[in-house]
């Protein structure tokens, strides 16, 4: 119990500093515990196409939850939360990041600014989706608020969105990129062409073409499934009634944090497969918390546990949450807009 002198609390950064340690056991058991299923429910997806190609698709589905996993560990290691080592994150951070499709230093970037400005009305869209305020809205085009509400369509979001950022998009370096974040992105690339080609010699019995066919046909869904379940995670994580939206002057890490961040409260099962980044709120007051003890802080700290929890029942809809009415601070639909 803190004392009810306000000068003899600790302050926030104190009360979370002890959940900020990585242990190396349970890292390398979380990498254990998430590479071998992957490779397992790969090789089993591959050894159903001679049964029934609805198993396959099965055998995807998880390959799909599992390669969120190993997002999430990249994820971990682009925060410098998942080793004490800066060296052991960044490998584990390139290889996890390569499997989830991802560029470890140009998402790591981009990702650290999103944490940095998140909630900030002038900043809105860096390193996240593309967002338009009310007034924007107002003032856009016919044919860009058409843009617009076909992006955030949640056909277009989710499925689209996940396969194109992941599969397509970062297979560029982007637009400022530096010398390393270039040299890492075509690593990637490369990286991935190498295994397809070496898989599909083997899928193939020989036949090369006929590999890459089997390795798209269990790999392209597999995609699909880890693309929309991030992006609704990371949707779901930030766009939620209320919500936080302020001016750049008026902004506070702690605030974005607790009242811009969700508590997606999730089951046992999906909260192993996210890797605990449901407890959102946690992890952006506190990024150098790894994922493995998110919960033990939240479980330990009182601030934590004020945070109202989102539960799976309540995302329904939340897909409207599309703009950010500056003036109220708020997120609102295209609904809640008129346009004259």
């Amino acid at each position: 119990m803190l004392d009810a002198n306000p000068k003899d609390q600790p302050s926030w950064q104190e009360i979370i500093r002890p959940y900020c340690s990585a242990d190396w056991r349970r890292s390398l058991w979380q990498i254990i515990n998430t590479t071998i299923p992957y490779i397992i429910v790969w090789t089993l997806a591959y050894k159903s196409l001679d049964i029934s190609y609805g198993l396959t698709l099965f055998w995807s589905f998880m390959g799909g939850l599992l390669t969120a996993r190993l997002f999430i560990i990249n994820h971990d290691c682009g925060h410098g939360s998942f080793f004490k080592s800066t060296r052991a994150n960044d490998i584990v951070g390139f290889f996890t990041g390569m499997l989830s499709y991802t560029p470890y230093w140009q998402w790591r970037h981009n990702h650290a600014l999103h944490h940095a400005s998140f909630g900030q009305v002038e900043q809105r869209g860096i390193g996240y989706f593309w967002t338009m305020t009310v007034k924007d809205y107002l003032a856009a085009s016919p044919l860009k608020r058409l843009i617009y509400r076909t992006y955030r369509h949640p056909l277009v979001t989710f499925p689209v969105g996940g396969v194109w950022l992941f599969l397509v998009e970062y297979r560029f370096a982007m637009t400022g990129a530096d010398k390393r974040m270039k040299r890492q992105v075509w690593g990637v690339n490369l990286t991935w062409a190498l295994l397809i080609g070496t898989l599909s010699y083997f899928l193939g019995g020989g036949d090369m073409w006929a590999g890459v066919k089997i390795f798209l046909i269990i790999q392209v869904p597999m995609s699909f499934v880890s693309g929309a379940f991030g992006v609704w995670l990371f949707h779901v994580q930030h766009h939620f009634d209320d919500g936080y939206w302020v001016a750049k002057e008026d902004w506070s890490l702690k605030d974005a944090a607790l009242t811009g961040s969700s508590y997606f409260k999730l089951g046992p099962v999906m909260q192993w497969f996210s890797g605990n980044i449901g407890l959102h709120h946690v992890h952006h007051l506190g990024p150098r918390i790894p994922n493995y003890r998110l919960q033990e802080a939240h479980d330990n700290v009182a601030m934590f546990q004020a945070v109202k929890p989102v539960l799976p029942k309540d995302t329904w809809g939340l897909w409207r949450k599309v703009l950010v009415d500056e003036e109220q601070g708020k997120w609102v639909g295209f609904g809640d807009v008129k346009v004259s």
